[in-house]
This record gives C-alpha cells, sequence and structure tokens, in this order.
C-alpha cells in the first residue's frame, strides 16, 4: 500500500513543479468558481462510480469465499490479486482526475494554492485518499471472511486469538499504517521544500546557485526527516514498550548478542488482526524494533526470535540505506536523461517554434519512466535484501541456541554454512506468519517473494556447502553496484547542472 501512495505523491509533486499558478493568465472570478465546480463535481462523481465498482466486485468475492467449503490455496490468492486490481484502478482513475479531469489545472492555475505552504500537494491528493478510503470500506466484508478463517485455525491448533477486528478498527489500522505511514513524513518535506523555495525566490531570485542552495536545503531537510521520523512514527501507529517479563528479557538478550542498538522494543497493537515486525531507524538511539501482537500471542519464543532476527538482518547489513541509495541513483540517472533530451530539444526547436510542446510531454514521460523504473529496481533488489535478512536470523537463531554441528559456529551469526536448526526455525515461523495473516505461502509478494520460495532457499542453503558463500557474494556484488550506479548518477547531476548554469 505505502508504494501506492508513494507513487500518488510522486504524481502530485510532479504536476505542482510543471505547473505552477505565475502560468495561469488572468481569469474572472466567476469563470474560476464555475471551472473548480465543475472540476470537484467530475473528481465526486467518479469516486461515487469507483465505490459502486469495489462494493459490487467486494459482495461477489464475498460471496464466492462464503460458499467454498474450505479456503484452499487458489481460493486465498483472490483477495489479493482483487485488492492488486484495485489499487492499480484507484491509481489509474487518480491520474485521469488530475489531468483530464482537470483537478489539478483546478488547483494549481484556477484555485492558485501553490502559493500556499503544503496546501496544494494536500489539495490534489485529496481525491486518492477518498479513492483509497472507499476501497477499504468495501473491501472490509472480504477482510473479515479471510480473518474468520485465520481465528478458526488458530482455535484448531489450541492457540489464543482475538475476535476478528471490526470495520471501525480495520479502517483505523489502514489508515494508519497505509495512508499516515508515508503521508506525515512526505508532507513535512514537502513543507520544508516548500519554505526553501520560498526562501530562495525572495533571497537568491532565480539565479544558477539559488537554485543550487535550494537542492541543498531541500536534501538536507529531507536527511533530517528521514532520521528523526521514527520517533514520529511510533505515534501514528499504536504502539506501546513491550511489557518487562521473560519474552522482554530474552529479546533484550538477543539484541545485546547481535549488536543492535535500539532505543526501545514497541509492542504494536493491531486488534490481533496482523503478525509482523518492522525495525524503524538508522540511528541507534532512534530506532524502534516492532513486534505485533498477533505475532507474539500466536508463535513460539524461539519463532519470535526469528523474526526479530529477521529484522536485525536489515539493520546489519544496512538494506535501507542501499535502498535509498538505489532510488536517488535511478531518479538521477532519470531526471539528468529527461534534461539532456530537453536541451536537445531546444535546440532543435527554439521557443518560439509552434513545435515547442515538448516541456510537457518531457515531464510525463519522465514520470512514467521513472516510476517504471524504480519499481522494477526497487523490487528486484528489495526480493535479495530479504533472503539475506532471513538468512541473518537463521544463523543469530542458531548461534542463540548454540548452532548445530552440521551448521554455523556455535555464538556467531557468520559461518561457510547455514546451520538446519536455525533454517528450519525461521522456515516455520515464516509459514506461520503467512497463516496468521491469510496469505497463501505460495502467493508471490513483487516486495518479499512468496514465503514458500524463501524457506525452500532457506533449506537449500543449510544442505549445500558452497550455497551460501555464492549467495553473499552475489549480495556484496549488488551493493557495489548500487554504489557505483549512485556515484554515476550524482556526477552526471552535478554535471548537467554546470552545463545548465554555464548556459543560463
Amino acid at each position: 500500500m505505502q508504494v501506492s501512495v508513494l507513487v500518488a505523491m510522486l504524481a502530485v509533486l510532479t504536476l505542482s513543479e510543471g505547473v505552477t499558478s505565475s502560468e495561469a493568465g488572468p481569469l474572472p472570478e466567476w469563470m474560476g468558481r464555475l471551472v473548480g465546480v465543475k472540476s470537484l463535481g467530475l473528481t465526486v462523481g467518479v469516486t461515487v462510480i469507483l465505490w459502486s465498482l469495489f462494493r459490487w466486485a467486494s459482495q461477489r468475492l464475498g460471496a464466492r469465499l462464503s460458499q467454498a467449503q474450505h479456503l484452499g490455496r487458489e481460493t486465498l490468492r483472490l483477495p489479493g490479486r482483487i485488492d492488486l486490481l484495485m489499487r492499480l484502478v484507484v491509481l489509474v482513475t487518480f491520474a485521469g482526475t488530475l489531468t483530464v479531469g482537470g483537478w489539478a489545472h483546478t488547483v494549481l492555475e484556477h484555485w492558485r494554492l501553490g502559493r500556499y505552504v503544503l496546501i496544494d500537494e494536500w489539495v490534489l491528493l485529496l481525491p486518492f485518499v477518498a479513492m483509497t478510503v472507499v476501497r477499504w470500506a468495501c473491501f472490509y466484508p472480504v477482510n473479515r471472511t479471510v480473518r474468520e478463517y485465520v481465528v478458526a485455525g488458530q482455535l484448531a491448533e489450541g492457540l489464543s486469538a482475538r475476535p476478528v477486528w471490526t470495520r471501525r478498527e480495520y479502517l483505523s489500522f489502514q489508515v494508519r499504517s497505509g495512508l499516515l505511514l508515508m503521508l506525515v513524513p512526505l508532507s513535512v518535506i514537502v513543507a520544508w521544500k516548500d519554505v526553501v523555495q520560498l526562501l530562495q525566490r525572495q533571497w537568491f531570485m532565480e539565479t544558477a546557485w539559488g537554485e543550487w542552495a535550494s537542492e541543498l536545503g531541500v536534501g538536507f531537510g529531507t536527511l533530517v526527516v528521514f532520521v528523526v521520523a521514527p520517533a514520529l512514527l511510533r505515534r501514528i501507529w499504536l504502539t506501546r514498550s513491550l511489557p518487562a517479563g521473560p519474552l522482554r528479557e530474552r529479546l533484550e538478550g538477543f539484541c545485546q548478542r547481535l549488536r543492535l542498538k535500539h532505543r526501545d522494543i514497541l509492542l504494536w497493537d493491531t486488534f490481533g488482526g496482523v503478525a509482523n515486525a518492522a525495525v524503524m531507524g538508522v540511528v541507534g538511539q532512534l530506532r524502534y524494533v516492532l513486534l505485533s501482537d498477533a505475532l507474539i500471542e500466536n508463535m513460539s519464543d524461539e519463532q519470535i526470535e526469528a523474526v526479530f532476527g529477521h529484522e536485525a538482518g536489515h539493520v546489519k547489513h544496512h538494506h535501507i540505506l542501499f535502498l535509498v541509495l538505489s532510488a536517488l541513483a535511478c531518479g538521477m540517472l532519470v531526471v539528468v536523461a529527461s534534461e539532456w533530451v530537453a536541451i536537445g530539444l531546444a535546440w532543435l526547436w527554439p521557443e518560439d517554434s509552434p513545435l515547442n510542446m515538448y516541456g510537457q510531454w518531457i515531464l510525463g514521460g519522465t514520470f512514467v519512466v521513472l516510476v517504471g523504473m524504480w519499481a522494477g529496481v526497487f523490487g528486484c533488489i528489495s526480493r535479495r535484501f530479504e533472503r539475506q535478512a532471513d538468512v541473518h536470523a537463521a544463523q543469530a537463531v542458531a548461534a542463540h541456541g548454540g548452532g548445530s554441528r552440521e551448521g554455523s559456529q556455535a555464538g556467531s551469526v557468520t559461518g561457510s554454512r547455514l546451520d538446519v536448526h536455525g533454517a528450519q526455525v525461521m522456515a516455520a515461523a515464516l509459514v506461520r506468519v503467512a497463516l496468521l495473516n491469510g496469505i497463501p505461502p505460495e502467493a508471490r509478494s513483487w516486495r518479499h517473494s512468496s514465503i514458500a520460495s524463501r524457506a525452500r532457499f532457506l533449506r537449500e542453503l543449510a544442505t549445500s556447502e558452497t550455497a551460501l558463500a555464492r549467495f553473499s557474494r552475489r549480495l556484496r556484488v549488488l551493493k557495489v553496484a548500487i554504489f557505483l550506479t549512485f556515484a554515476v548518477g550524482a556526477a552526471g547531476a552535478v554535471w548537467t547542472f554546470a552545463v545548465a548554469a554555464s548556459q543560463g
């Protein structure tokens, strides 16, 4: 879900940068109102149509799930596929609302909201937020049916189980984890960007060095928000410190063995609806480890340690840093390429040429290429990082438990071969997480691969003498490639800026 929010915000930022209020000619007040009402009415109408469509699809899917005597593998895949299709429909409809529907034109040119800090981005994003909440509200009955199946399985195994969350609890969780998790830090960054650009126009005017100082200021502010965001996000999610007790003591000792610096271990309240864990923060003093309520209530201590070790693996191997570098590298390469395309077209077609319509096409093409490139590269890298974190978790469990004679050395999370017991514990933990979330183990995931393939991969590493060494070598090569690509993109950006400054 966070990917959809990021794409929507990227589209909004692209439009707000490409269309400014200064480009709009004088317009009578009554005509501005008319244009705004027309665009607003169209946006509301499209949202109502989506509500009808999503409700119909959810009812049909819910009826099929209710009629099934057993929710098998193929049946359980349907909710995920339909949900993905709905997300794509929301993004496409939102893009149409912004462009063809005239919502961006109304907000930026006729209402001139670009004059205010952050207001234009929020208003531009409102249709996406409304469509997303409508999708969740319509999809709740399907989610409830799947959750009832999961709860029945928990009770059959003698595990504890909470009542299925209500619609209000479901929407609260989705808004917090699916919208606010991304929108709050992004809004802070965008607000800072608006302030910096406002100061640049007042102090440095439109000089090349003023733009350079502005970019540095925005970059510094983004870095600060990225570092301090965990302290903010822990309050967006419903979290509290994990109570003192045997589990907390065990996990604290686990952190000491892994040398994982953190500020606190948090219990994440999901109303029993989600079994998951997460690590937030790149700085130890502002790093939080989150374990959801369903995870703690339905998994053994060793399995919890395995999930915990997986999250610690992301920190140890600096996955967040390399994902950020890869995203920045893609962005810089695409933007640099688009700038050189613009320079070439400007040389072919002067500004007074009737063929000079390439500006908007380049803007749109840059957005499409950036999203496509980012989606492909990010997914490919993320899947490999997930497997590296799985390996770290298996090694950590083996080290904590003393290891086995066939596996890695006791007390160490390194070794030339993966411990068999650690691999089995981590594989079982992955399968349990999938079942608790109502996800078929064979279901593919863009970011994580399927649970079944990850479990098989761990078992293969544990039964091979050289597989772990080959895998680790490939990951090192991947990280070097990410760093070099980032360096090339940064050098290209500096060179492009220097050329643009010399021409300007």
